[in-house]
């Protein structure tokens, strides 16, 4: 099967006051529509009294177990070339196969820890399912891919500063 990219996303929310719902129903009309898959969400909030986590997957087991052994080969075969592949292969299968995708677990572990009262974090490994047709007549036409950067607001607010920076310098 083919796998759109995979992005990692981070969230803390100093306060529960403002939670409605929404994000939760913003990233189901995401997956239904086909958007994205979530590969992993976890999700923690302090209550002060209690802490809950909630684990959410778009992916069947087999579906992870084979996202799994992909991400295992590609890490495998950038350490240890061929046999690493062969290696990574397997040990991201039995990754999955023993509950976890290992990302969210070693991120998730120090959310939960780490988290204030009355707080909560949202960890979310999303795959971009909206670009597997893309990529796919991307490579049947020859295409190797150059950059891939993402462009969020801090970049662009860097970005002015620098040449504001270089302006003055001119000066």
């Amino acid at each position: 099967m083919a796998y759109g990219p995979l992005q990692i996303i981070a969230v803390a929310f100093p306060t529960t006051d403002r939670f409605e719902g929404r994000i939760a129903a913003e990233l189901a009309r995401l997956s239904d529509a086909g958007i994205i898959r979530i590969v992993d969400l976890l999700a923690v909030m302090n209550s002060g009294e209690e802490i809950d986590v909630l684990r959410v997957s778009d992916l069947s087991e087999a579906q992870r177990e084979e996202l799994g052994a992909e991400m295992g080969a590609l890490i495998g075969l950038g350490a240890a070339g061929l046999e690493g592949f062969v290696e990574g292969a397997l040990a991201g299968e039995e990754i999955v196969a023993e509950g976890g995708m290992g990302l969210v677990e070693a991120i998730g572990a120090e959310f939960i820890e780490e988290l204030p009262e009355d707080s909560a974090a949202l960890l979310l490994i999303i795959e971009h399912a909206w670009a597997v047709p893309l990529r796919g007549a991307v490579l049947d036409a020859g295409g190797i891919l150059m950059a891939n950067e993402w462009i969020g607001a801090q970049d662009l607010v860097q970005l002015g500063a620098a040449l504001r920076a270089e302006a003055d310098a001119e000066r």
